[in-house]
């Protein structure tokens, strides 16, 4: 609206814009024949002065010259301007305001259009971003190593895959949205006043320098704070993730209490520092608008001095080439007052930007870091496994200081099924865990028909391995589902045949919808050992040549243990099959038995000779002896 007052103004006067033109053109004409006038009074008195005399009247000549010049100037755009307005516009005054609110009303419309498309296209590539940050680094989620994994912890990744996520896409649409667009509006209305008074513009904007100051110094305790709000997010994750997939325990030993207490104790935490990043977001805004007051305010201050005095001049200081109008004061009121609303705008998501660059960079520093698992010789071929698996001098600890496995050497030959026992902490399922390379060993070696794993990409190595734990892990979705997990291209007979080898048909037919039942998160709506037969069937399924059994059948009854250890007997035989126990069930599947013991191999021989030279194994399988 600002932008057609000068219209308005010239209506109101009762002209059209060709009698407006005309006006102007006379009166430019008498001014510049007066200063022309003012400018030879100056000229002829100049011979009989001296001294400051002089000098003040050849300052006065100076700026009568540079004003007939602008003067000059402006006629010469006004009798450009004539023949277009005697051409277009409209006859009466009336009707020029018609034209000039039409104006206002088609401007008005076409911003509002582009700006739905504005917000629209902001939003897609706001979203279109995050959901390619998800994809991205849950891929690197799953490809980070399994030590960083254990260093980050599962609530502290999840909290960068969801919520942080949200601050991302957050920041992005203040970015992309107001970021943008609100400063090409600041800048087209200080270049607009500029071209009013550039001297003066500079005057309103003197106290800008302090208010940037204390901005920068609030955004810095924005970022300290933000960074302390993303730990507290995590802290609530992992305190939702251990309450809710423990909740068992917490009630059988009545915590209930203890845990609400421990959650809000994180939720206040997180509060307060929520609150404390509204207090620092809450001091920009005033801060912005208090600057703008300032700068209008001297801008009316100065301005309304050179309009009512007619001067060009302040302080000696140049402040326009001709008089300001009070049309034109206005005018530049209003371009200050147009800059100072993007202002205030772009203050307002300095948070959401603050946060969506804190986060994004400990996304960054979290997910963008190069997995140190990887095949030393890219280009080495894997051999399919035939001939033996090699520990040789293997050492391991997940704490560098402390060693859970030293200096370990044994071999097992292709098809032969090594039973590893020892007490809990002895290094038996480490050494499962360096086999399928979750980790890397710090001495020593691993071969597997002697190539060394390391130097064979850790993906085709595992392949050729399936795992079987104590608790078995299960994917939302039905029984069959999970079965099929173990192999994407298996068929509905091969599925079948696992299944009735694992022993899962037995119960499943006696579901209400068979293989289709839902198992549940994590398979929590089956019992223990349906859950462990069902990753066994899954195992079968992928046909490995590396079988891993850690307390893989724990969980199942001793008679349908003994019919599912006849069916494992005859698949292991092609297979080199690790067998992970303290059952003594278990070690019928065994060809020989390795005992460990604080890390280290203490026996390595059959299970008849165990029993008769090996005290620790009479002491583990007590009723075996």
């Amino acid at each position: 609206m600002s932008t057609i007052y000068p219209v308005v103004e010239i209506v109101l006067d009762g002209q059209t814009g060709s009698t407006w033109v005309n006006r102007e053109i006379s009166k430019a004409e008498k001014t510049i024949a007066d200063l022309t006038a003012e400018v030879q009074r100056l000229r002829d008195a100049q011979a009989t002065l001296q001294g400051v005399e002089l000098v003040r009247n050849q300052t006065s000549f100076d700026r009568i010259t540079n004003r007939i010049g602008a003067e000059q100037r402006a006629l010469d755009w006004y009798r450009w301007v004539q023949p277009w307005m005697d051409q277009y516009s409209p006859a009466t005054p009336f009707q020029t305001l018609l034209v000039a609110l039409a104006w206002l009303v088609v401007t008005s419309l076409i911003k509002g259009i582009l700006l739905i498309i504005s917000t629209y296209l902001v939003a897609r590539v706001a979203n279109r971003t995050v959901a390619d940050l998800r994809r991205v680094y849950y891929r690197k989620a799953l490809e980070m190593d399994q030590h960083r994994i254990d260093t980050l912890g599962t609530s502290n990744m999840m909290t960068h895959l969801s919520h942080n996520m949200l601050m991302i896409s957050a920041g992005l649409q203040a970015f992309y949205g107001r970021m943008i667009r609100e400063p090409l509006k600041m800048i087209a209305c200080l270049a607009w006043a500029a071209w009013i008074s550039f001297p003066l513009l500079l005057i309103s904007l003197a106290s800008l320098p302090l208010g940037a100051y204390v901005i920068r110094r609030l955004t810095k305790s924005m970022k300290r704070s933000t960074a302390r709000e993303i730990e507290g997010m995590s802290h609530i994750f992992q305190t939702l993730m251990e309450t809710l997939g423990a909740l068992k325990t917490v009630r059988i030993f009545n915590r209930e209490t203890s845990e609400r207490k421990r959650f809000k104790s994180n939720a206040q935490s997180l509060y307060r520092i929520s609150q404390k990043i509204a207090f620092y977001d809450s001091l920009i805004r005033p801060i912005t608008e208090l600057l703008s007051i300032v700068a209008i305010a001297m801008a009316i201050l100065v301005g309304a001095y050179l309009v009512l005095n007619q001067e060009t001049h302040l302080f000696n200081i140049k402040m326009s080439d001709r008089p300001l109008s009070p049309g034109q004061l206005l005018l530049f009121f209003t371009m200050l007052a147009g800059a100072s609303d993007p202002a205030r705008k772009m203050s307002e998501v300095i948070n959401q930007l603050i946060r969506g660059g804190m986060v994004a960079e400990s996304l960054f520093n979290t997910y963008d870091v190069a997995p140190e698992i990887v095949a030393r010789k890219p280009h080495q071929p894997v051999p399919e496994h035939c001939r033996s698996i090699e520990f040789r001098q293997v050492t391991y600890g997940y704490n560098h200081k402390q060693p859970v496995v030293r200096d370990v050497s044994f071999e097992v030959p292709f098809g032969q099924a090594i039973a590893l026992v020892g007490g809990n902490g002895c290094g038996k399922s480490t050494l499962m865990n360096l086999l399928a390379r979750f980790y890397e060993v710090q001495q020593g070696a691993i071969l597997i028909d002697g190539v060394d794993i390391r130097d064979i990409n850790p993906r085709k190595l595992r392949r050729q391995i399936a795992w079987v734990t104590q608790d078995a892990c299960l994917f939302k979705g039905t029984i069959w589902q999970n079965i099929a997990y173990g192999s994407k291209h298996a068929t509905a007979d091969e599925i079948q045949a696992a299944a009735d080898l694992a022993m899962v048909t037995s119960f499943a037919k006696n579901l209400p919808k068979g293989f289709e039942t839902q198992v549940g998160d994590n398979g929590r709506l089956l019992s223990s050992g349906q859950r462990q037969r069902v990753a066994l069937a899954r195992a079968i399924l992928a046909d490995p040549r590396i079988l891993i059994l850690d307390e893989a059948t724990s969980q199942i009854d001793g008679q349908t243990e003994t019919v599912l250890h006849e069916g494992l007997a005859q698949f292991i035989q092609s297979r080199t099959t690790f067998v992970v126990t303290h059952r003594v069930s278990s070690l019928k599947l065994a060809d020989r038995v390795l005992i460990m013991d604080a890390g280290r191999v203490i026996f390595d021989g059959t299970t008849d000779e165990a029993r008769r030279e090996s005290e620790t194994f009479r002491f583990l399988f007590h009723k075996a002896a």
